[in-house]
C-alpha cells in the first residue's frame, strides 16, 4: 500500500469507526417505530441504557427517541428474553448472567441460567479430565522405563478417572 492510499485510509478510519458503531442509520432514525425498536432490543436482552446508543445515533439527524414507547416495547421484548430456556442457553454457553430481567421474570430466567451454567461448568471440568487422561495414556503408551514414573502416571490416570461425575 502506497503512502497516498495509506493516508486516505487513515483519514477515513474515524468515519468508518463511527458508522460501524452507530446503532441506527439516518433512514432508521427518521422512520423509527420506537416501540418496535424497544421490542427488538428487549428480545435481545439489551439493557435500558442501550437507548443512549440510539439517542446518540439519531441526534445527528435531529431525531430524539420516544423513551416511553421504547421502554414499553423493551418491556414486551423482555418477556421473550427472560425465559427459563433462554437463561439455560446463556448459562450453557458460559456467558455472564445478564441483569435485565424484571423481578417478575427473573426467578424463572435465573433457574434456567443456573442449570445451564452448572452444565457448562461440568462440561469444562469433564473436558479437563479427559485431557489429563489423554496425556497420561500417551505417556504410558510411549513406554516409561522408570517404574516410579510409570506408577506416578498410572496414579494420575486413576485420579483423573475419580474426578468424573458419578465415579
Amino acid at each position: 500500500m502506497g503512502p497516498l492510499s495509506r493516508a486516505k485510509l487513515l483519514a477515513w478510519l474515524p468515519v468508518l469507526r463511527l458508522s460501524a458503531c452507530a446503532s441506527m442509520n439516518k433512514s432508521q432514525c427518521l422512520s423509527a417505530n420506537w416501540y418496535a425498536i424497544g421490542v427488538e432490543d428487549g428480545a435481545r436482552g439489551k439493557p435500558l441504557e442501550y437507548l443512549g446508543n440510539h439517542r446518540r445515533a439519531c441526534a445527528e439527524y435531529g431525531v430524539a427517541p420516544d423513551a416511553q414507547r421504547y421502554q414499553a416495547g423493551r418491556d414486551a421484548g423482555l418477556q421473550s428474553f427472560c425465559t427459563n430456556d433462554r437463561g439455560y442457553a446463556i448459562g450453557r454457553a458460559g456467558q455472564g448472567r445478564p441483569t435485565v430481567c424484571p423481578e417478575s421474570l427473573a426467578a424463572n430466567f435465573d433457574a434456567g441460567y443456573g442449570d445451564g451454567r452448572q452444565r457448562y461448568d461440568l462440561t469444562r471440568r469433564l473436558d479437563s479430565v479427559h485431557e489429563q487422561m489423554r496425556q497420561c495414556k500417551a505417556a504410558l503408551k510411549a513406554g516409561i522405563q522408570n517404574p516410579r514414573e510409570r506408577a506416578r502416571e498410572a496414579e494420575q490416570l486413576e485420579q483423573a478417572l475419580a474426578q468424573l461425575p458419578g465415579c
